[in-house]
């Protein structure tokens, strides 16, 4: 592959995950940036609500996909994409009678289109899905087999949905588009969708996760203009070229920092800088003024006598405070401990001439052991490599950098951004509690039929609509079947994706309520 190719920096895959084909009923989990058309079909599908839908894109838009991935909805859909070769009304009713019905097709095609209509109606549950899906056929034929067909098509209690490229609706008449209730178009994808897409597919093949690098995603971006077929084809031939021949990942150096300019500008900005303002004296201190006497005054006037009932017992009281004042320990005196004329610290010395000290008699313990004799067999020593101490740090990182083969001119952050691959995280699940699985609400039983199935994460919008419930109150249900043990999760980037457990499964076996799976 050219050089010019960015370089995707997969990790280590089964298969390739990109296919050029459309998905399958079974793979909705794979569907990408069609989330509000998928869930308001659905919609209809569960209220049984029969709706005439013309779904218009371009060529590759994933069309297909998206009438094969809501079919999960509903346990009854045909999806026609063979174009008869003749007959083209009666052979289009014809195939949706044997699908829907049986082999036991009347001839007359008005009793074919009778029983239709009595047979979807007497369908319970969701209504059927009918998908026609004729991509190949010139626009301007298809829309004269659309007129013969519209009128048995309208009374089908089912939602028709009839594809169209942009080149097939460029022929067709206002008056037959008129018929229609919706006309939903579908866009090219954005650059999140794009990656979304890229990383969902790489996840399906890797237990580690991927993160598609910027210059891989605008060079998609360039080349298929954001249109699925043509994102599938590049990514699969990438993919596989990239597996045959893997390259090195590319680093770019980081640019220089001048900072000459940096220091020109500070100091612009340093002479720049106005004069200190003056400010007017508002207080002066008077020293001559603190240092005069203090003005005299005037003697304080003896209190009058106390009176009432209380007035003796007052009295006594100031008595006592002027003759007996509070104890003061600023200026209360120091009583000496030791006598006048005598030092507390004096070493003592006795004047007796034979005084002599009394000493203990300590007896002293003396441990005996015995005498090592060593062994005959002679001693070894291996001779150490002399490993002198280098004060060089910088050197041997450098050293140490250049033997692993690390490129020069990066950082410690980009380094580690380079060997960055998280790992998905591993599927965590708790002891299966067999009276909260008999004990289920029923949107908590939606939960685990579908977690029978397939992965799933409380984003999933077609379950919240399904659920009529939002985000949050999902979240919820989707913990308590966790912490009973009938679902398992696992962390999947930001998503964590809830999947039935082999306890529960087995249990459901168990009960008669599943098959088991050999």
């Amino acid at each position: 592959m050219s050089e010019d190719v960015p370089i995707l920096g997969i990790p280590a895959l089964r298969e390739n995950p990109f296919k050029a084909r459309p998905l399958e009923r079974g793979q909705s989990d794979l569907l990408v940036a069609r989330d509000e058309i998928s869930a308001r079909w659905s919609r209809f599908l569960r209220n049984r609500n029969a709706r005439m839908i013309l779904l218009i894109g371009e060529r590759g838009s994933g069309r297909s996909s998206l009438m094969r991935c809501v079919s999960e909805e509903t346990s009854r859909s045909v999806h026609l994409d063979m174009f008869p070769t003749g007959n083209h009304a009666h052979s289009i009713l014809n195939e949706l009678f044997v699908t829907l019905i049986g082999f036991d097709v009347p001839s007359s095609t008005q009793e074919l289109a009778s029983r239709l209509v009595s047979a979807t109606e007497e369908i319970e549950g969701p209504i059927p899905l009918i998908s026609l899906d004729f991509s190949n056929v010139d626009g301007k034929n298809l829309s004269e087999i659309m007129s013969n067909l519209i009128a048995p098509l309208e009374r089908l209690n089912a939602v028709v949905v009839v594809a169209l490229s942009t080149e097939q609706r460029a022929q067709w008449p206002n008056n037959l588009v008129n018929r229609f209730d919706h006309n939903d178009v579908i866009q090219p994808l954005d650059r999140l969708h794009v990656k979304e897409l890229c990383e969902l597919r790489i996840a399906k093949s890797s237990k580690v996760s991927w993160d598609l690098p910027d210059k891989a995603l605008d060079y998609i971006m360039e080349e298929t203009k954001g249109s699925p077929y043509k994102v599938m084809r590049l990514m699969r031939n990438m993919v596989d070229e990239e597996r045959a021949n893997p390259r090195e990942m590319k680093y770019e150096e980081p640019e220089p920092q001048n900072f000459q300019e940096e220091i020109t500008q500070i100091e612009q900005e340093q002479e720049e800088e106005p004069e200190p303002e003056v400010f007017e004296k508002v207080f002066d201190l008077d020293l001559e003024k603190l240092e005069a006497p203090p003005e005299s005054f005037e003697a304080i006037p003896r209190p009058l006598p106390s009176m009432g009932a209380f007035g003796a017992l007052a009295a006594r009281n100031r008595q006592n405070k002027q003759h007996s004042p509070r104890f003061d320990k600023k200026t209360a005196k120091r009583e000496v401990a030791e006598p006048d004329g005598v030092d507390a610290n004096h070493l003592w010395v006795a004047e007796d001439p034979h005084a002599s000290l009394i000493q203990e008699k300590v007896e002293q313990i003396v441990e005996t052991v015995d005498e090592f004799v060593p062994e005959e067999d002679p001693i070894v020593y291996h001779e150490q490599p002399n490993v002198q101490p280098s004060g060089d740090v910088e050197g041997l990182f450098g050293q140490l950098l250049e033997a692993i083969g690390v490129p020069e001119g990066l950082g410690v952050a980009e380094l580690l951004a380079a060997i960055r691959r998280p790992v998905i995280g591993q599927k965590e699940s708790n002891p299966l509690d067999v009276q909260t699985l008999r004990s289920l609400s029923k949107s908590e039983a939606i939960l685990v039929e579908v977690g029978s199935d397939r992965e799933f994460s409380p984003s999933d919008a077609r379950l919240q609509d399904q659920l009529n419930v939002r985000r949050a109150r999902m979240s919820q249900m989707c913990n308590r079947l966790y912490r009973a043990g009938i679902l398992s999760v696992q962390q999947k980037g930001r998503t964590r994706m809830f999947k039935l457990t082999n306890d529960a499964r087995a249990q459901l076996v168990a009960w008669g309520m599943m098959e088991a799976s050999i």
